[in-house]
């Protein structure tokens, strides 16, 4: 049998930063067995223009007949042919930060030049094509959407609700996660469910308390503002995968009204365990949740706190979202993905 050969390009491997490098692994564990992966990762770093122009000569050696750039390091598009190149872009949030000049240099770099060469370009969702368009103005059939995969050693795991004390699930701390908001909100939820507990109405089904499992690690403002608003919470720093899963596994539900995403795996991973979401009414957010998660404003504190009382006390509501979910992870097998990119090498 003639085998397809396809060289994958990754950074230089960092234990910080292991993403792009956990979704290839998977997508190149399922290809077919027609297609023969070589996997290369950079040896030279990529700070400073002296070890960019060596990441560029690396690369320029080991190049082959089809050659996909994973991700984060576009640049080295420059020392690829441009036919059977294909380039992979994740989000465009890395390089938005930067202002000016700079700015102007990276996207050209990073961005125009390696969408220019490439005779495929994928994104991991609708969301970072819309961007990549109005970057670039390329034609947007040279862009396909091929969603990351979810991973493979997540199952089905149902769970009855704590009624008395539910765990509310936050994946992630940085400032797009919008931890602020998700404590506001759960204030303002306790500070609601202490007022109708007043009455005798209330005593009969409104929580105990909720407690926050934060996956992250919390800074100084975070942390101040949980004691503030004297919340419950769990904070999960630098810890294993196993334990991310039992996190997924003991929570009740996921808020997630992230400020910006490229794509979102918790999503998918709180769907596909059997976790009601919360997350935002746009960007790719909403794209990858679809009907399986109450979408909210993650601005509006109030949009926030309804959404996780209707979660906790609404069983049809919650029911539906999750059986929603269930079937909206489908599209995200890993199976299904890894022949998405077999036929777009049939075509490089």
């Amino acid at each position: 049998m003639n085998k397809t050969k396809v060289t994958y390009y990754f950074r230089k491997p960092q234990p910080q930063y292991f993403s792009i490098e956990k979704v290839f692994e998977q997508v190149i564990a399922h290809m077919p067995k027609d297609i023969e992966p070589v996997i290369y990762k950079l040896k030279n770093g990529t700070n400073g223009w002296w070890g960019r122009l060596k990441a560029l000569w690396e690369v320029w050696r080991n190049r082959g007949g089809i050659n996909h750039i994973t991700g984060d390091i576009t640049f080295v598009a420059l020392a690829l042919p441009k036919k059977g190149l294909v380039v992979t872009f994740h989000d465009m949030e890395s390089l938005a930060q930067y202002k000016g000049w700079r700015f102007m240099i990276l996207k050209y770099l990073w961005v125009n030049i390696p969408v220019r060469r490439a005779q495929e370009v994928t994104v991991i969702s609708e969301h970072t094509k819309k961007q990549l368009l109005q970057w670039t103005g390329c034609n947007s059939n040279k862009i396909t959407v091929i969603h990351n995969p979810l991973p493979e050693n997540i199952n089905y795991c149902p769970k009855n609700l704590n009624v008395l004390c539910p765990t509310i699930l936050v994946m992630g701390t940085k400032a797009n996660k919008n931890v602020e908001g998700i404590f506001k909100a759960v204030y303002l939820l306790k500070k609601q469910w202490l007022e109708k507990k007043r009455t005798e109405l209330g005593t009969k089904y409104l929580p105990v308390g909720i407690k926050l499992l934060v996956v992250g690690d919390l800074n100084p403002e975070q942390k101040a503002l949980s004691k503030q608003y004297k919340l419950d919470v769990d904070n999960l720093v630098q810890v294993p995968y196993e334990q991310i899963m039992h996190a997924y596994q003991s929570c009740d539900l996921l808020c997630f009204p992230s400020f910006y995403e490229g794509f979102g795996l918790p999503i998918i991973e709180a769907q596909a365990i059997g976790r009601p979401v919360i997350t935002s009414d746009f960007g790719a957010m909403k794209e990858i949740a679809g009907a399986g998660a109450l979408l909210v404003d993650p601005h509006d504190c109030h949009q926030i706190a309804a959404a996780i009382e209707a979660l906790l006390h609404n069983p049809t509501q919650r029911n539906k979202v999750i059986a929603e979910g269930l079937r909206n992870i489908q599209q995200f097998k890993v199976n299904h993905i890894s022949s998405l990119y077999k036929q777009l090498y049939e075509f490089s």
